[in-house]
């Protein structure tokens, strides 16, 4: 019988996409196969000033197939507006991370991985 998974809790983010890489923590709810929750990161791209962000979560979990989907962002830092919303797709692996890719609405592409804090 498969091992059921509670997604809920506190997740280290970290993601390398084309020009960068965002470093932070997410929160993460579970109520059958929805997720919803928030993610706050620095997004660092070199030669920029640094960003920082706060997005919520939408998603769901279908077997070990985890979609994420940033429905809101606030922009932490000021004179910074330019932060475009993603959605990601990863899997569940047997080391409990969440392990996948990540674009854009403007085809920005990125690798990211979720580890569970608490």
């Amino acid at each position: 019988m498969p091992q059921k998974t509670d997604l809920t809790g506190f997740w280290r983010f970290r993601e390398e996409f084309d020009t960068g890489e965002d470093v932070g923590e997410a929160r993460l709810f579970q109520k059958g196969k929805n997720l919803s929750g928030h993610l706050v990161f620095k997004e660092i791209i070199p030669g920029d000033p640094a960003m920082f962000v706060r997005t919520k979560l939408t998603g769901k979990i279908e077997n070990r197939k985890v979609y994420l989907n940033e429905t809101s962002v606030i922009v932490l830092s000021e004179g910074k507006e330019d932060y475009v919303p993603e959605e990601r797709k990863g899997l569940l692996n047997a080391l409990g991370q969440i392990v996948g890719s990540g674009e854009d609405q403007q085809g920005v592409h990125g690798v990211f991985v979720l580890e569970r804090i608490f």
